[in-house]
């Protein structure tokens, strides 16, 4: 489990069924592209579904809590998690009122401590939109370094297209995603 750096203001936990519920306080995004973010609304049977996704072998889920009110803010999780290769795929997702706050940035110290500390991983890989720019300027100051580029099928074919962040292919919207990764050794570099 996660541990607490003393001079952070989050902590983490396993996610559990009841902070899922939790999800229901979250204030959603305005912006359209960052509709698939949007876990404020979901029902009670989507809750468990996706809480029901997220408790598998190959994924670990936190919740990261505030420490002053315990409030449940965000989650990181740890898709296609292998600890025969020491790699996974990041992913995060805060409440849309607790963004640009620094609380990701103190999320991923801890969850990059108990990776690489506790864990004993090795990599820590993960994809990104190119048009969310506060999540990339968060993986350039942790050290994460660009690794390639893919594109995929975007959930919310309504956005206004724009060529900078999406490519058309047939009639559909795809998303242009920035690959990137951090190893052990970088981070130890960067953050010791």
């Amino acid at each position: 489990m996660p541990t607490n750096c003393k001079q952070k203001r989050v902590y983490l936990e396993r996610m559990t069924r009841p902070t899922a519920y939790e999800l229901n306080n979250w204030t959603n995004y305005e912006d359209p592209r960052l509709s698939g973010y949007n876990y404020g609304n979901l029902s009670d049977f989507e809750i468990n579904f996706w809480y029901n996704s997220i408790c598998t072998p190959r994924k670990k889920y936190f919740a990261v809590k505030r420490y002053e009110d315990d409030r449940f803010i965000g989650f990181v999780g740890l898709k296609n998690y292998n600890p025969l290769t020491k790699k996974a795929l990041l992913g995060i997702v805060f409440d849309a009122h607790f963004v640009s706050l620094g609380y990701g940035y103190d999320a991923m110290l801890v969850l990059l401590d108990y990776y690489f500390n506790d864990l004993k991983f090795k990599v820590m890989l993960l994809e990104v939109n190119l048009f969310n720019q506060r999540a990339l300027n968060l993986y350039q100051k942790l050290g994460f370094k660009e690794t390639g580029y893919d594109s995929e099928l975007f959930e919310n074919q309504d956005i206004e297209f724009d060529d900078r962040y999406f490519e058309m292919h047939g009639n559909l919207i795809y998303s242009k995603i920035l690959k990137m990764k951090l190893t052990k050794d970088d981070y130890y570099e960067l953050h010791s």
